[in-house]
Protein backbone atom coordinates (compact mmCIF):
# COMPACT_ATOMS: atom_id res chain seq x y z
CA UNK A 1 0.00 0.00 0.00
CA UNK A 2 1.34 3.42 -0.95
CA UNK A 3 1.87 6.04 1.74
CA UNK A 4 -0.70 8.84 1.92
CA UNK A 5 1.53 11.48 0.30
CA UNK A 6 3.11 9.11 -2.22
CA UNK A 7 1.68 10.78 -5.34
CA UNK A 8 2.61 14.30 -4.23
CA UNK A 9 6.15 13.25 -3.29
CA UNK A 10 6.51 11.28 -6.52
CA UNK A 11 5.50 14.29 -8.64
CA UNK A 12 8.03 16.52 -6.89
CA UNK A 13 10.77 13.92 -7.31
CA UNK A 14 10.00 13.72 -11.03
CA UNK A 15 10.44 17.51 -11.24
CA UNK A 16 13.79 17.28 -9.49
CA UNK A 17 15.05 14.44 -11.67
CA UNK A 18 13.84 16.01 -14.91
CA UNK A 19 15.38 19.38 -14.04
CA UNK A 20 18.65 17.71 -13.02
CA UNK A 21 18.88 15.95 -16.37
CA UNK A 22 18.91 19.32 -18.18
CA UNK A 23 20.99 21.04 -15.47
CA UNK A 24 18.13 23.40 -14.54
CA UNK A 25 19.29 24.23 -11.02
CA UNK A 26 16.58 26.82 -10.43
CA UNK A 27 13.85 24.22 -10.94
CA UNK A 28 15.77 21.64 -8.91
CA UNK A 29 16.01 24.06 -6.00
CA UNK A 30 12.38 25.13 -6.33
CA UNK A 31 11.12 21.52 -6.39
CA UNK A 32 13.40 20.62 -3.48
CA UNK A 33 11.92 23.48 -1.46
CA UNK A 34 8.46 22.22 -2.40
CA UNK A 35 9.42 18.82 -0.97
CA UNK A 36 10.71 20.43 2.24
CA UNK A 37 7.44 22.36 2.63
CA UNK A 38 5.35 19.26 1.95
CA UNK A 39 7.21 17.36 4.68
CA UNK A 40 7.03 20.21 7.17
CA UNK A 41 3.34 20.87 6.48
CA UNK A 42 2.47 17.19 6.74
CA UNK A 43 4.32 16.98 10.05
CA UNK A 44 2.29 19.88 11.42
CA UNK A 45 -0.87 18.11 10.25
CA UNK A 46 0.41 14.86 11.80
CA UNK A 47 0.44 13.13 8.43
CA UNK A 48 3.78 11.45 8.80
CA UNK A 49 5.27 8.51 7.05
CA UNK A 50 8.94 7.55 6.77
CA UNK A 51 8.65 7.60 2.97
CA UNK A 52 8.40 11.37 2.66
CA UNK A 53 11.26 12.04 5.10
CA UNK A 54 13.54 9.38 3.60
CA UNK A 55 12.91 10.83 0.15
CA UNK A 56 13.76 14.31 1.42
CA UNK A 57 16.99 12.92 2.86
CA UNK A 58 17.78 11.22 -0.45
CA UNK A 59 17.49 14.51 -2.33
CA UNK A 60 19.45 16.57 0.21
CA UNK A 61 23.01 17.06 -1.01
CA UNK A 62 24.45 18.07 2.37
CA UNK A 63 24.82 14.70 4.10
CA UNK A 64 24.77 16.25 7.58
CA UNK A 65 21.37 17.76 6.86
CA UNK A 66 20.22 14.59 5.10
CA UNK A 67 20.99 12.66 8.29
CA UNK A 68 18.58 14.90 10.19
CA UNK A 69 15.80 13.91 7.78
CA UNK A 70 16.80 10.25 7.90
CA UNK A 71 16.65 10.29 11.71
CA UNK A 72 13.13 11.66 11.53
CA UNK A 73 12.17 9.02 8.95
CA UNK A 74 13.73 6.32 11.10
CA UNK A 75 11.70 7.40 14.11
CA UNK A 76 8.47 7.11 12.15
CA UNK A 77 9.49 3.77 10.62
CA UNK A 78 10.42 2.23 13.96
CA UNK A 79 7.29 3.46 15.73
CA UNK A 80 5.09 2.06 12.95
CA UNK A 81 7.12 -1.18 12.77
CA UNK A 82 7.77 -0.67 9.05
CA UNK A 83 10.87 -2.87 8.80
CA UNK A 84 11.53 -2.40 5.10
CA UNK A 85 11.60 1.36 5.60
CA UNK A 86 13.71 0.93 8.73
CA UNK A 87 16.17 -1.12 6.73
CA UNK A 88 16.40 1.24 3.75
CA UNK A 89 16.69 4.31 5.99
CA UNK A 90 19.46 2.71 8.04
CA UNK A 91 21.24 1.83 4.79
CA UNK A 92 20.96 5.44 3.61
CA UNK A 93 22.27 6.63 6.98
CA UNK A 94 25.20 4.20 6.78
CA UNK A 95 26.09 5.47 3.32
CA UNK A 96 25.82 9.10 4.47
CA UNK A 97 28.05 8.45 7.49
CA UNK A 98 30.55 6.66 5.27
CA UNK A 99 30.61 9.65 2.93
CA UNK A 100 31.19 11.93 5.95
CA UNK A 101 34.06 9.72 7.11
CA UNK A 102 32.32 8.38 10.24
CA UNK A 103 33.21 4.72 9.82
CA UNK A 104 31.92 3.54 13.21
CA UNK A 105 28.53 5.16 12.61
CA UNK A 106 28.43 3.73 9.07
CA UNK A 107 29.09 0.24 10.43
CA UNK A 108 26.49 0.65 13.15
CA UNK A 109 23.72 1.71 10.77
CA UNK A 110 24.69 -0.90 8.17
CA UNK A 111 24.30 -3.56 10.88
CA UNK A 112 20.93 -2.05 11.87
CA UNK A 113 19.86 -2.10 8.21
CA UNK A 114 20.84 -5.74 7.97
CA UNK A 115 18.96 -6.64 11.13
CA UNK A 116 15.77 -4.94 9.92
CA UNK A 117 16.09 -6.47 6.44
CA UNK A 118 15.77 -9.99 7.83
CA UNK A 119 12.00 -9.52 7.96
CA UNK A 120 11.64 -8.19 4.41
CA UNK A 121 11.39 -9.86 1.01
CA UNK A 122 13.28 -7.09 -0.80
CA UNK A 123 16.23 -8.98 -2.28
CA UNK A 124 17.73 -5.88 -3.92
CA UNK A 125 17.77 -4.07 -0.57
CA UNK A 126 19.36 -7.09 1.11
CA UNK A 127 21.98 -7.25 -1.65
CA UNK A 128 22.82 -3.54 -1.26
CA UNK A 129 23.17 -3.94 2.49
CA UNK A 130 25.40 -7.00 2.10
CA UNK A 131 27.63 -5.16 -0.35
CA UNK A 132 27.99 -2.22 2.04
CA UNK A 133 28.72 -4.52 4.98
CA UNK A 134 31.41 -6.24 2.91
CA UNK A 135 32.88 -2.90 1.89
CA UNK A 136 32.88 -1.72 5.50
CA UNK A 137 34.43 -4.94 6.79
CA UNK A 138 37.47 -4.26 4.61
CA UNK A 139 38.03 -0.91 6.36
CA UNK A 140 39.49 -0.30 9.77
Amino acid sequence: MKPKLYNEVHEIVLKIVSASEVDDQRTVWSAYQELVELCEDSEKAEINHPFQWETLGDFTSDKSIALKFYRKALGYAVSAELYEYTSSICLAMAEAYLELGSLDQAKYFAAQANEAAVTTNDLELKKDISELLLQLSNRT
